[in-house]
């Protein structure tokens, strides 16, 4: 079946979840993973909540609501990728280049996603960014031959300061992109997805 991708509803999901540990315990929904390698588990959450996944609400009955969801995998792909509340996930959900290669590959269910840029933040034209893309980034200090950060837009502009993103490790709340595109030595390439409409089979 064919589900609309709703950047706001993702959008919804990436904000009140970005400060994950200022969220009371009990509104949690996915497993966090406190050694800080979370930025692609959060985006692929988002996604997630993007398809419909996500039951917009924070009451008490609508998270655990979300959370018999997340169990039944709805708007997931059973062994490929999925999400869960006790552990980060498989690896095409919680990795940053298995969940790009993924969602980039063509298939009958799940996340349909296209690049939009790749390139050096030099080259980029900031307008070309929506809300709902993930921008990931090659970082210099963690793995400088590789893409290694993911980040969910939630606000998009005509220069960085105006597009604003919500990310896991570190925790971020619509801080402006150019908190990493003012730091290209560290930040050295880009790369933007954009999601499409897409099977799933619940």
């Amino acid at each position: 079946m064919l589900f609309h991708y709703n950047p706001e509803r993702g959008i919804a999901y990436a904000r009140f979840y970005a400060d994950y540990f200022n969220v009371p315990e009990e509104l949690r929904l996915f497993f966090y993973d406190r050694s800080g390698s979370d930025c692609a588990n959060f985006c692929s959450q988002c996604v997630w909540a993007a398809y419909g996944g996500w039951i917009e609400g924070f009451d008490l009955r609508t998270v655990n609501e979300n959370i018999k969801r997340i169990k039944e995998m709805v708007r997931m792909v059973p062994s490929v990728w999925f999400g869960s509340v006790y552990f980060s996930g498989s690896n095409k959900w919680c990795r940053v280049v298995e969940f790009y290669d993924y969602a980039l590959a063509p298939k009958t269910y799940g996340p349909k996603a296209v690049k939009i840029f790749e390139g050096e933040w030099k080259d980029l034209r900031p307008s070309i960014i929506q809300k709902g893309d993930i921008i990931q980034l090659v970082v210099a200090s963690y793995a400088p031959y590789r893409y290694g950060h993911s980040l969910y837009v939630t606000e998009s502009g005509i220069i960085p300061s105006e597009i604003k993103i919500c990310c896991h490790s570190y925790d971020r709340l619509d801080a402006p992109l150019s908190e990493f595109s003012g730091f290209p030595e560290q930040y050295r390439r880009l790369r933007v997805i954009r999601f499409l409409d897409a099977n799933f089979y619940k």
